[in-house]
């Protein structure tokens, strides 16, 4: 059962007294407010400041997002943090840019797929497509009945031709397309502990896509890998179950800034 965050500081005290700790953050939903579209969302100028001073103080900060690599860089334009896109088949760091190798094989064939829907499905008012690169984003929040269109959405993805071997996951009033890869966040959170050489990690999240850091950090943490705490930004639109994979939670975006100067102090 995840504990309320603020109820329960002195259990992440080894962290904040640690520089060798790891700082890693989800974006949408976490670092910056849930927009009506991914183009509206911003990550404030406050948010922005904490997370450089966060990179000053602890040995590694970094953002894990369903955004392309690219896009979380510009989001947040913070120099010296490491970036990752697309649930962790893409990254940046001082620079250099990797992407999985296993998902360039799919890239045609989802931009095929993603255009049959986007013919069969553009006449739903409200609907929006999303191309990031390597997944594609079928966004519906802004659809008079987000549900049924949520069914109509999966059904057309199943009835295509082009959608074999393909995975398809949710997130928050969204479906996405994505390659057949074994990588996803809980993947490349094991890469990063190991790249780094580290001991103690502090992850956000705030979707179904977060559960599975959450759950490879629980389980590093049970084979006294490394030491760990997972912090939910919890919402309406995310299930108890997801809420509780983590070690804690906090209630909105203003106390993930919150702990962030905490952390600081």
């Amino acid at each position: 059962m995840a504990k309320y965050l603020f109820e329960n500081l002195e259990l992440i005290n080894e962290f904040k007294n640690d520089k060798n700790t790891a700082i890693i953050t989800d974006i949408d939903g976490t670092i910056s407010e849930i927009a009506l579209t991914p183009g509206e969302a911003i990550v404030k100028a406050d948010m922005k400041q904490a997370i450089v001073n966060l990179k000053e103080k602890f040995k590694l900060v970094g953002v894990i997002s369903g955004r392309s690599v690219l896009n979380a860089q510009e989001m947040l334009g913070i120099e010296g943090i490491l970036y990752v896109g697309n649930h962790g088949m893409e990254y940046i760091f001082e620079g250099e840019y990797f992407i999985v190798p296993e998902v360039k094989e799919y890239l045609s064939q989802i931009k095929q797929c993603c255009g049959q829907l986007n013919e069969e499905l553009s006449n739903i008012p409200g609907i929006l497509f999303e191309d990031k690169g390597i997944c594609h984003s079928i966004h519906y929040r802004q659809c008079n009945n987000p549900e049924m269109v949520r069914s109509q959405i999966i059904k057309s993805i199943k009835n295509s031709s082009n959608s074999k071997n393909l995975q398809i996951s949710e997130g928050r009033k969204l479906v996405e397309l994505k390659p057949p890869s074994s990588y996803d966040k809980g993947t490349i959170i094991n890469k990063i502990i190991e790249d780094y050489d580290l001991n103690k990690i502090i992850y956000l999240g705030d979707d179904i896509t977060d559960v599975d850091a959450f759950r490879r950090l629980n389980e590093l943490q049970n084979d006294q890998i490394i030491r760990s705490a997972s912090v939910m930004v919890i919402s309406k639109e995310i299930p108890t179950y997801i809420k509780n994979s983590a070690s804690f939670f906090v209630l909105n975006i203003k106390e993930v800034l919150k702990l962030f100067r905490w952390l600081l102090d």
